[in-house]
């Protein structure tokens, strides 16, 4: 057989094997994106790794081929753009994260992923469970500035105005979901469901890293 003709087969049964190979490994990944228990229609629903999408139903249900590896982004107008690893998909719905103001709610409707009257229904419930909305903020460090008044925020610095430990370093400490960080840049402000900053005894659950406070972060 000619040389060059056995490398051009070769190459054609090597590229079918490697494509037939990657659909085998898809998997369906399927879930529910609500706003506060509300479904929403209409929401774009891509696999980042498979390059496979679809969108919503009605009752806010979506069913896509993706590798178990995938990363699916979900992104509805309005709202703040979700990413999810396929791995971590669960049960429960995904829920979206709205920062209101009056285009945001304007494209939500038309863009026909909730109506009107549900998504004021589903701000109205938000503002009564009283969750504050750290979405204006520009960074995690300017809500720190702004919402915990005990410490003061020089760029990524935060210190306790008060306390000092005895290496003279008044340097906090932080805790994201129950783990010590050294850099919360990740951490973006629409995504904070609460802060606080424990600054008693309480701290020192946290040894001699806790002497100077701890702020503690919990995520949505």
């Amino acid at each position: 057989m000619n040389t060059k003709i056995f490398v051009l087969l070769s190459t054609i049964f090597l590229f079918v094997f490697i494509s037939e190979a990657r659909s085998q490994d898809k998997i369906i990944a399927s879930g529910k994106v609500t706003f506060y228990n509300i479904p929403l229609n209409n929401v774009y629903v891509r696999a980042l790794n498979s390059d496979e999408f679809t969108h919503t139903d009605t009752l806010g249900r979506f069913s896509l081929k993706s590798f178990d590896n995938d990363i699916l982004s979900i992104n509805a107008s309005g709202f703040e753009v979700r990413k999810v690893k396929v791995k971590k998909l669960r049960s429960e719905p995904i829920e979206l994260d709205f920062k209101n103001n009056p285009e945001n709610f304007k494209k939500a409707v038309n863009n026909g992923h909730i109506t009107e009257n549900a998504l004021q229904k589903a701000l109205i419930q938000k503002q009564q469970k009283n969750e504050k909305d750290y979405s204006t903020y520009q960074s995690i460090y300017q809500l720190i500035s702004s919402e915990i008044y005990e410490v003061t925020v020089t760029g990524t610095t935060v210190l306790n105005k008060k306390r000092r430990s005895t290496d003279g370093d008044p340097k906090v400490i932080f805790v994201v979901d129950g783990k010590i960080v050294s850099d919360i840049s990740f951490v973006t402000p629409y995504n904070v469901k609460a802060i606080e900053f424990i600054d008693d005894a309480s701290a020192s659950m946290y040894g001699m890293q806790g002497g100077n406070g701890v702020i503690k972060i919990t995520l949505k």
